[in-house]
């Protein structure tokens, strides 16, 4: 079964880090009346998550979000137990809509946090205090009981001490699911144009890996369970959506600059609004051939904390992992950065502070393009 996404490009300003596709005016009311006429082709199709991202969703007023959710119920055949994700950040919800979420279907809400430091919130532009990050994720658990925090690690003027902080702080307040990135300072960004005319204050390779294992080993403590690299939830409570990504099942995607994979096929939507509102939806669509095909499972896979299982490999591409690739396992084997289990091969620790070099021996040129595609935030 299907996932659905769903790319709502409005904020109410656009962070300094951020490198997707997003504004912050437009005619909100005509972009979700294209966006109900894309969706439109997907009528009667199963899907078992929907997740809604952004941008930020919950900066559309509530009479939008009320008419994309309704056409969305109309469009596709929806489990009874899907997972319906929306994406917030602080000072964008309240109670109403909060409550109109919940009615409507959704039943998890992921918070950009990013962090719980006011100085460092300010250098990357976000618009919210920790205070009011805090406040947010407090409310939110009023109304729903599946809420992720997002993190971000390497932030300008960000101390490992700072970021102990953050984490601790992410802890307390008890969300069911944490995603922590580290920073990608991203070309012809705003911080990105700081960086280059004024070297920005940011950590070392050396902190940021120590960054990554501190907040590892303290989710582990408070229950977290590592699952993928970047994210960690408490029993039960893994991303549904995100999973289908990681494990290279269909999804659709719907708005301006989404990304499907359906039937073998990779389609990139317009990221020209203009396009995009005049109902010229797709920008490109290619036919993965087997061997992108390979690539991309063993980028995802690699990820996910279980690894590579050799049946699963058999059963999809019927080939023996460890005979196509049994001279990069044994040269990182040997290095320490992948190990044996009981199902096949993982990334070991050191290996995922490598991950980028590693993954590169497998499936080059391709990986840097695809991880770009599917991580964020």
């Amino acid at each position: 079964m299907k996932g659905l996404y769903i790319h709502i490009p409005f904020c109410v300003k656009k962070c300094k880090y951020c490198d997707f596709i997003s504004f912050t005016a437009g005619d909100k009311e005509a972009y979700i009346t294209a966006l109900c006429r894309e969706l439109d082709a997907y009528k009667g199709e199963e899907i078992d998550t929907v997740f809604i991202g952004g941008g930020t969703p919950t900066s559309l007023p509530n009479e939008l979000i009320k008419r994309l959710f309704l056409h969305i119920r109309n469009t596709f055949t929806i489990k009874t137990d899907a997972e319906w994700s929306v994406e917030a950040n602080p000072k964008t919800v309240d109670g109403e809509k909060l409550m109109l979420l919940r009615d409507l279907g959704a039943n998890r809400i992921s918070v950009g946090v990013q962090s719980f430091s006011d100085n460092e919130l300010q250098k990357i532009g976000r618009v919210h205090t920790a205070k009011e990050a805090a406040e947010t994720i407090e409310l939110v658990k009023r109304y729903f009981d599946n809420v992720n925090l997002d993190l971000i690690s390497a932030l300008p003027e960000q101390s490992l001490s700072s970021f102990i902080t953050t984490v601790d702080t992410a802890i307390s307040l008890n969300p069911d699911h944490i995603s922590c990135y580290s920073l990608i300072l991203e070309e012809g960004t705003p911080l990105y144009n700081e960086h280059i005319s004024s070297p920005l204050n940011i950590p070392d390779e050396e902190t940021e890996r120590e960054m990554y294992f501190k907040a590892s080993e303290m989710l582990a403590k408070a229950g977290y369970n590592r699952y993928e690299i970047s994210n960690f939830a408490k029993f039960g409570r893994e991303c549904r959506h995100n999973l289908k990504y990681w494990h290279c099942d269909d999804y659709i995607g719907a708005g301006i600059a989404a990304h499907s994979l359906i039937n073998g096929v990779r389609r990139e939507n317009t990221t020209d609004m203009t396009e995009y509102m005049n109902g010229n939806y797709l920008k490109e669509s290619v036919t993965l051939d087997i061997s992108d095909k390979i690539s991309e499972y063993i980028i995802m896979a690699f990820r996910l904390t279980e690894g590579i299982s050799e049946t699963k490999f058999q059963r999809k591409f019927g080939l023996n992992f460890k005979k196509e690739y049994n001279s990069q396992l044994a040269r990182f084997e040997k290095l320490g950065l992948i190990e044996k289990t009981t199902i096949g091969y993982r990334l070991t620790d050191n290996g995922i502070s490598v991950s980028n070099s590693v993954l590169c021996e497998f499936v080059c040129p391709i990986y840097e393009y695809f991880v770009k595609m599917v991580n964020y935030p």
